[in-house]
């Protein structure tokens, strides 16, 4: 469980402190004052299609090209599988290339490039290999074609996976264990494999696997996006193969039409749809950061529950490593005589509920004083949910900033001894390095992380506040408790960042 033992990093000085929280509310006011009266205009936005490079769509249309693009994660797989199950117990790569690697730049990844990772995935990789028996996507497949179970044709199963990762990762120490990483990591190829050979297409990516769908919820700030390029060709397309499938490739996997879907969240770029095209009408490109959530159009109960969760969870790996978390704990299990996981369950339960009931009592706020009558809480609560995306995002990213920045050289080492057997593969990496970044250096960039995510959050807010109220003096009023809200939430980043932090791995 995660303490305050071994080197803790301190917070940032409370001057920058207090001068982000000048700025979180300074710049707030600044975006609203600034967008008073004006309307957005975004029915159409800028690309850039990386298809314009002809190498480039060449190897995408490659039959092999998932194979290849995903066997360096595999290996990567295989090696954290490896080092953890049959290297040194107390010492191997496992840990830190998951944990401190992996993990922690997934964010980053995620905030550049989308659901590249899930292009990457070593899990889909390994299940496409077995269920195939081959690298090439369009040969019959080991299949037994169920149905995915329609109760859970939504995000419910991976957010209930996300959180028991959360409880797991953090309530048992599985950052710092070797064994029980490679044994999440082989319990997730079991679920992919199983999920690939049961069920029709890959239920599993669609509805199941916590990195995907965390991912695609993050995904909707993203830049990088698949998209059909005229949706005239796709109207009069009679095939369909996109969605289908033909002689090249099976079709998307995830069910998704590419010339009707509009957001990021589903899709995993596995660029099948790309394969199959006859018109070569679909496009890989750069478009303007949190152009889904600025387009968003509809509100679903799953995603914004997976929002606020992500929201709740960030905060709560940030909380566990503070003296605040430790001293909350000793006093809890010494008044009550409870037991350590105990304790941490029930306080990891009340930080999820915590947020849900705050924009809970946000959106019921919303509605009475801005005397709102076409929409219920509920709806306003969906709606709320999706401008804390970039506030999670980017607190998420601040949060890993330390941990990656300051712990990530401590791989090096690992490098010339990766199962901890007392090998010497590279004598010049067997000693300790400086951090990547300066201490100063990081707090700068977790400040920087945490204003950007709120004043994106702000405009999101503000654009969806526009697209549910037609009258301005209500759109205010009911905005105005959201807005008060993320100032609070921002502020309790702040400060969590100006806590001592316990230095163990990254979240």
């Amino acid at each position: 469980m995660h303490g305050m033992s071994g080197h803790v990093m301190k917070g940032i000085p409370d001057s920058l402190a207090y001068a982000s929280l000048a700025a979180i509310i300074v710049l707030t006011h600044i975006i609203l004052v600034w967008k008073k009266g004006k309307g957005y205009r975004i029915e159409t936005y800028p690309k850039w299609n990386l298809f314009r490079f002809p190498a480039f769509h060449k190897m995408v249309k490659s039959p092999s090209w998932p194979f290849f693009f995903q066997f360096i994660p595999m290996l990567l797989l295989l090696l954290i599988l490896t080092a953890g199950f049959l290297g040194n117990p107390r010492k191997n790569i496992a840990p830190i290339l998951t944990w401190t690697w992996w993990w922690a730049l997934l964010v980053f990844i995620i905030l550049g490039f989308g659901k590249t990772f899930c292009a990457a995935c070593p899990w889909e990789g390994v299940s496409r290999l077995i269920s195939n028996l081959s690298i090439r996507r369009n040969l019959p497949k080991l299949n037994l074609g169920y149905k995915w179970p329609k109760p859970f044709r939504n995000l419910y199963p991976a957010l209930i996976l996300f959180i028991g990762l959360t409880w797991l990762e953090l309530g048992f120490d599985i950052t710092r264990n070797g064994y029980l990483t490679a044994l999440m990591g082989l319990t997730m190829v079991v679920m992919a494999v199983s999920s690939a050979l049961i069920f029709e297409k890959r239920g599993f990516c669609r509805y199941a696997c916590l990195v995907g769908r965390v991912s695609g919820i993050y995904a909707l700030f993203s830049p990088l996006e698949l998209r059909s390029v005229d949706a005239n060709v796709c109207a009069k397309c009679k095939t369909k193969d996109c969605v289908r499938g033909n002689e090249h490739d099976p079709g998307c996997p995830l069910y998704l039409n590419p010339s009707k879907f509009n957001e990021n969240t589903y899709c995993t770029l596995c660029t099948s749809c790309v394969r199959t095209c006859p018109h070569n009408n679909i496009a890989i490109s750069f478009r303007p950061f949190a152009t889904d959530l600025l387009h968003k159009q509809t509100f679903r109960n799953d995603e914004a529950l997976m929002a606020i969760v992500l929201l709740a969870m960030s905060s709560f790996h940030g909380l566990t490593m503070t003296p605040l978390w430790t001293h909350i704990n000793h006093q809890i299990r010494v008044e009550f005589s409870l037991g350590k996981i105990t304790v941490f369950s029930v306080l990891m339960f009340l930080m999820i509920l915590a947020p849900i009931l705050l924009f809970g009592l946000t959106a019921w706020l919303s509605k009475w004083i801005a005397k709102v009558q076409e929409y219920g809480v509920a709806d306003l609560l969906r709606a709320y949910a999706y401008p804390l995306i970039p506030v999670a995002l980017f607190y998420h990213i601040a949060h890993n900033s330390m941990h990656f920045f300051m712990e990530g050289q401590n791989i090096l080492p690992y490098l010339n001894d990766p199962f901890g057997f007392g090998w010497n593969l590279f004598p010049s990496l067997n000693r300790q390095f400086e951090p990547i970044l300066s201490l100063s250096t990081v707090w700068w960039l977790q400040v920087f992380f945490i204003v950007v995510g709120h004043i994106f959050g702000v405009v999101v807010a503000d654009r969806i506040a526009e697209r549910m109220f037609a009258r301005k003096k209500q759109r205010f009023i009911a905005l105005l408790p959201l807005i008060l809200t993320m100032i609070l939430y921002s502020s309790f980043s702040i400060w969590l960042i100006a806590q001592p932090m316990a230095m163990k791995t990254a979240m």
